[in-house]
């Protein structure tokens, strides 16, 4: 599950016990830790995170991250997880390029990651992927790549997803912002069991022939497609979703869209 306001999260400890329930062995949150600017309050919210089967956390703690959300915050969270018995608590690090490259964004993050370093906590790195603002503001960094072919994610995101993420408005995704339904008009249980992605026909096409079939679809006769505006696969998929959601609102979910236009302090 995404990380929201603590709020939120108490609210959806229900989801955390029926998803053990149904005998999902790990629970992983992903958060950026703003919880944890007040050190009481951390060890509350942890320890109610624990009584609620949550097995994982990842704290977002990188360049990106930092002009939002001060460092006390994070090494707080994860000082208060470790202490509440959560059996693994991460960093969860987003790198432009690798942690060992000249740009200033990685050069930065691993100053943040040295400073983080006597908590000895595991890293899960996440290579910055050409979606949303970072095709705006890093564009330079992302090498062109074919836009044919099928999906590369395919197999782990589309035909046997390996993870469900669930974010505080119900929407349940398999990839960036598509989802393939929403927890608060059908059972999360019931969207996991009879997921199929041979019956919608975006995602169909998507498995079968990549991006570039949906453009061959009649709900694309009107998309304005330019080559060359594109750095990959997932770029041109992430427009081509986002042209049809009005029609197919679960194909490019909203949610992330509008938190985001909401102040950084309202957020985990």
């Amino acid at each position: 599950m995404e990380g929201s306001r603590c709020s939120i999260l108490r609210e959806r400890s229900g989801y955390f016990r029926r998803l053990r329930s149904w005998g999902i062995p790990e629970i992983e949150l992903i958060t950026n830790g703003f919880w944890g600017r007040r050190r009481e309050k951390a060890r509350k919210l942890a320890s109610e995170l624990k009584d609620a089967s949550v097995t994982d956390i990842l704290i977002s703690v990188d360049a990106f991250h930092l002009p939002f959300i001060p460092l006390e915050g994070p090494r707080n969270a994860a000082i208060a997880s470790l202490k509440a018995g959560i059996k693994k608590v991460r960093w969860n690090v987003a790198v432009l390029e690798s942690i060992h490259a000249p740009n200033k964004y990685d050069e930065e993050t691993r100053q943040i990651l040295r400073a983080f370093a006597p908590l000895n906590l595991e890293i899960n790195f996440n290579k910055i992927l050409p979606q949303g603002r970072a095709v705006k503001n890093q564009k330079n960094f992302f090498p062109k790549q074919t836009l044919e072919g099928t999906c590369p994610e395919k197999e782990t995101a589309l035909v046997n997803p390996k993870c469900i993420s669930l974010d505080p408005e119900g929407w349940a995704s398999t990839c960036w912002n598509m989802a393939i339904g929403n927890a608060k008009k059908v059972p999360l249980s019931k969207l996991i069991t009879e997921y199929d992605w041979r019956k919608n026909p975006i995602i169909k096409t998507l498995v079968e022939k990549g991006p570039m079939g949906l453009i061959d679809l009649p709900e694309w006769k009107d998309f304005d497609f330019q080559e060359a505006k594109y750095i990959g696969k997932c770029h041109l998929c992430s427009d081509l979703r986002k042209f049809v959601r009005k029609t197919y609102p679960e194909m490019y979910i909203q949610a992330r869209s509008r938190r985001d236009k909401q102040s950084h302090q309202n957020k985990i």
